[in-house]
């Protein structure tokens, strides 16, 4: 058996029962449809020396189709979070291609996995080719006699060109995205007038320092929908980051015994067990874990151990932040933490969410953002703002940060 997995922003499965059914003149067609799942299977019987092919096209999509992923309803968009995170977490040789393919797969509508049995032969293949390009699909698979871009996972575009795989590579050096404009949300008139205000007062702000505003974005949760996450969560937190950061500068695990055992630090996330726990960081690691700083100060912004969060056109003051946490001891450090409100937090969410939309218009586009901002800053702190407010319940490892 082979197979690989088809994505895309279109739902057309009428359309790839037709392509099948021309491209395999040959074959028998069983096509059930389970509204939004749906699937065919094509025989082709083999004579009296032959072994009998089949074909098997499994479908789903989303409830609710849309060009963005804010919300996990389904299993299909279940999926799709998943494999943002996974695209997030992967080295990248070209930025700009795989902040363009995270888009696309964040706009996907549909899933098709392409199931062929014993193999993906020449007329398989030639339905492949067909349905994806119809689609304007992208495709995830495993290295097998089609799939020969990389020796692992990847995925590849509707002319089968390498987008990206667990290594970074990409064959493309930019990659064309479009949505379809009846999956744009429509206006919606159930906002509050603490939603429109904040909404209004973040664009304001972004115009006064140059910054591209996207008006159509829509307003954040109010407060009252909205559970910030518990203080003394948020106090573990502060303290694990320390030491992943710390560690991504070269601080070996055993110089980190000490801290670790003097601050009672035990609420590392998986990855940041596997970080702590390895020798030697890849580069990779390295710059996920010293950007943790980032997250550290926003935490720490968090918990009125800063007064405001600086504009974000440079990185923090690394040096300082660290000696806000490190040098009092646990219990001190946690009496004189006070919790912002949740209106703090979310007038801060609301503007970095916009500029980090502004961000990645500015990598799509392969220009320069504008107002100075640093994308990376402005990364981290839509990560650790969208943790405090419990943005769909993800835990930290799996945090979005969809614009």
């Amino acid at each position: 058996m082979e197979n690989c997995t088809i994505y895309s922003h279109h739902l057309e499965f009428d359309k790839v029962v037709d392509i099948v059914k021309t491209k395999l003149p040959k074959a028998k067609v069983e096509f059930n449809d389970g509204g939004l799942q749906k699937s065919l299977i094509a025989t082709i019987k083999g004579g009296f020396f032959g072994k009998t092919k089949t074909l098997k096209i499994n479908y789903r999509e989303r409830k609710n189709p849309s060009y963005k992923l804010d919300t996990v309803e389904c299993g299909l968009t279940q999926n799709l979070s998943g494999m943002v995170n996974f695209i997030q977490s992967l080295p990248a040789q070209n930025e700009t291609v795989k902040g363009k393919f995270l888009y696309k797969v964040s706009a996907a509508n549909s899933e098709m996995p392409f199931i062929a049995e014993p193999n993906i032969n020449d007329d398989f293949k030639a339905v492949l080719e067909e349905i994806v390009q119809m689609i304007d699909g992208f495709i995830f698979a495993q290295p097998n006699a089609v799939f020969t871009k990389s020796s692992g996972q990847h995925f590849v575009d509707k002319d089968f060109a390498l987008i990206l795989d667990t290594n970074g590579i990409s064959e493309l050096s930019d990659m064309d995205v479009r949505v379809d404009a009846k999956y744009h949300d429509e206006p919606k008139d159930e906002y509050n007038e603490e939603q429109r205000s904040r909404k209004l007062r973040s664009q304001r702000i972004l115009n006064e320092n140059g910054i591209k505003v996207n008006t159509n974005l829509p307003c954040l949760i109010s407060s009252d929908n909205m559970t910030l996450r518990d203080r003394n969560d948020v106090i573990d937190r502060a303290y694990a980051l320390m030491v992943i950061a710390a560690k991504g500068e070269g601080v070996t695990r055993e110089q980190l015994k000490r801290p670790i055992e003097e601050k009672n630090i035990d609420k590392f996330t998986p990855r940041e067990d596997e970080i702590l726990n390895t020798e030697v960081l890849t580069d990779h690691q390295k710059s996920y874990a010293t950007w943790r700083y980032e997250s550290l100060y926003t935490m720490l912004w968090a918990l009125g151990y800063a007064k405001e969060l600086k504009y974000p056109s440079d990185i923090c003051d690394v040096q300082d932040i660290v000696g806000t946490i490190l040098k009092p001891s646990r219990d001190d450090f946690s009496q004189n933490c006070t919790l912002r409100s949740k209106n703090e937090i979310l007038d801060e969410l609301d503007k970095i969410y916009r500029m980090n939309w502004a961000c990645v218009d500015a990598r799509m586009h392969g220009q320069t953002v504008g107002g100075g901002i640093n994308p990376s800053v402005i990364y981290e702190r839509h990560y650790s703002l969208n943790w405090l407010v419990r943005y769909q319940d993800q835990e930290w490892d799996d945090v979005q940060t969809n614009t």
